[in-house]
């Protein structure tokens, strides 16, 4: 059993090793994209730690309006990420990775030295979020482009642990800041407290101070700073996939994993320009779009429990257990946690179909909140961050592949903005649903009933799971253009199911002018000879 064992984790070590030797030869626009993400995910997850507190203890928000501020500019990313969707299939990659961090990093010092809640809306509800929807969503886009179909899959899994490293760092740079700072911080809520915390309020606050929130923000304006100089190196090209093609040595990447000895160029990137009109047309007739955007819906609910790790955990330990808690470090379990666990499963569930993982991993982080529900503790907040990650680590890397499989090349944009469009509807009252049931439930001063405001929380999340097994049977379902064996080229069925059912791999081909792999078996059979004549009928779109 311990020999079976200690193979098992080295079958897994060398699939491991295998993705990282597939990206060794990657172009230079691969590592750059991994950079942003590193820089624009510390950006994003310090400022998300500390938003809903410095709303509050800086300008003086209530817990309702801090919590309606945060989910607004969730939903606010959402919108313009819908808006401009088709703008980003126009320009392409590399100008909207410009134009975007150019913005979030004014927007950024903007916030950083404003001392008025008119001037803090402004960029909070305008020009961060657009800078934001032309950030990560567009740097995945990009990760496909810089891929091939046989690495893609391990590139998407590094892309997110590369952004669960930033969080990482993210969470003890909080603590270093604001515990440091917790006294002068304290002192200062105290004299907005005293000031009123009218949302409305149109007046600057007495007087600017360097408080432990601005330094978080400071950290944040430098990496958009890098951020803005390395996007501005990156240049619009794409990785062509293709079997035995004529490239040039200078230009050509050999995959030594690969059985196909497939060749792969690097060639510039023509963005599918279209009207507005005929790119969302072509993008809402395809029937597999319809069953992601139900897959996207089903869950909402369990993708808002991390908008509630966000906005409702801090000021929960905060009012619970103290202002020495340390927050930053307990939300960095999580990252922690991703880290380590997200290359062993995507080496170990390689081949399992996204959408299945999907559907078991939010059945784990669904659970998670049940934690906060039985103790209120630190023990059970740690407890809570490791369950919640563990799910996570299973299905939320999957959920970029299960995205970018479907979508088409050239129309990414608009639909993953599409897709992104029922987010609207959930982040704002999530953000508003945090600070009711903070002031309700985890007042600052008086009675707490935490408990019931996490049963309801938990309640609420576990929705999703459910719903995507009642509606399983649709979302799962595949177009008869993804896979198609033309009967008539077998003599009966006996001879579909035996040649479907060899252990023989399939081997493809690339046929440009449809855009489609031609997967065959060579099979010694007679069934297989009929089955070498099969043409693009028998063959899975590329996506």
């Amino acid at each position: 059993m311990a020999a079976a064992g200690e193979l098992e984790w080295r079958r897994l070590l060398h699939k491991i090793c295998e993705g990282f030797s597939s990206l060794s030869g990657s172009p230079t626009e691969l590592y750059k994209a991994y950079l942003l993400k590193f820089l624009d995910s510390y950006s994003y997850f310090s400022f998300s730690i500390i938003f809903t507190l410095f709303l509050s203890e800086d300008f003086g928000f209530s817990d309702v309006a801090a919590g309606s501020i945060y989910g607004a500019w969730g939903a606010l990313v959402t919108v313009y990420g819908l808006v401009s969707g088709v703008m980003v299939d126009n320009m392409g990659v590399a100008m909207s990775l410009k134009v975007g961090f150019a913005l979030s990093l004014l927007s950024r010092i903007s916030i950083f030295f404003t001392n008025s809640k008119t001037v803090l809306l402004w960029n909070v509800c305008l020009f961060l979020p657009m800078g934001n929807c032309l950030g990560i969503p567009v740097l995945t886009t990009g990760i496909r482009r810089y891929t091939t179909a046989i690495n893609r899959g391990f590139a998407f899994g590094l892309f997110y642990v590369i952004m669960n490293v930033a969080a990482l760092l993210s969470g003890p740079v909080v603590d270093m800041c604001t515990i440091l700072h917790k006294d002068k911080n304290n002192a200062e809520a105290d004299s907005n407290d005293d000031a009123g915390s009218n949302v409305e309020d149109d007046g600057a606050l007495p007087e600017w101070s360097l408080t432990g929130y601005r330094i978080v923000i400071l950290t944040g304006i430098i990496a958009n700073v890098l951020a803005v100089l390395v996007a501005f190196t990156v240049r619009e090209i794409k990785l062509d996939d293709k079997q035995q093609a004529p490239i040039a040595a200078a230009d050509t990447i050999n995959d030594s994993n690969s059985n196909n000895k497939a060749t792969t160029s690097v060639s510039t990137f023509q963005p599918l320009k279209g009207s507005p009109t005929q790119i969302l047309r072509e993008t809402v007739s395809t029937p597999s779009f319809w069953r992601f955007l139900a897959v996207v819906m089903i869950t909402l609910n369990i993708r808002m429990i991390f908008r509630h790790l966000d906005a409702t955990l801090p000021k929960y330990m905060v009012r619970e257990f103290g202002p020495s808690t340390p927050k930053g470090t307990i939300y960095s379990i999580n990252p922690a946690l991703i880290i380590i666990l997200v290359p062993i499963i995507q080496a170990a569930t390689c081949e399992v179909d996204p959408l299945v993982m999907i559907h078991y991993g939010i059945y784990i982080s669904a659970a998670s909140v049940f934690c906060l529900v039985i103790s209120t503790s630190v023990t059970a907040c740690v407890l809570f961050v490791i369950v919640l990650s563990i799910g996570e680590a299973i299905w939320s890397p999957r959920l970029y592949d299960y995205t970018m499989s479907i979508s088409k090349e050239g129309r990414e944009g608009t639909y993953m903005a599409l897709s992104s469009a029922p987010l609207f509807l959930a982040k704002l009252p999530v953000g508003f649903m945090s600070g009711y049931l903070l002031q309700k439930y985890c007042p600052e001063e008086g009675e707490r009933n935490s408990k019931m405001m996490w049963l309801i929380i938990a309640l609420s999340t576990v929705v999703s799971p459910i719903l995507l097994t009642v509606f399983w049977g649709y979302v799962s379902k595949k177009d008869e253009d993804d896979v198609k064996v033309e009967l008539k080229d077998f003599d009966d069925e006996k001879s579909v199911t035996e040649y479907m059912a060899d252990e023989t791999p399939f081997t493809e081909e690339v046929n440009e002018s449809s855009n489609l792999v031609i997967q065959r078996k060579n099979v010694p059979s007679a069934s297989s000879s009929r089955a070498s004549n099969i043409s693009d009928e028998d063959s899975k779109e590329i996506v």
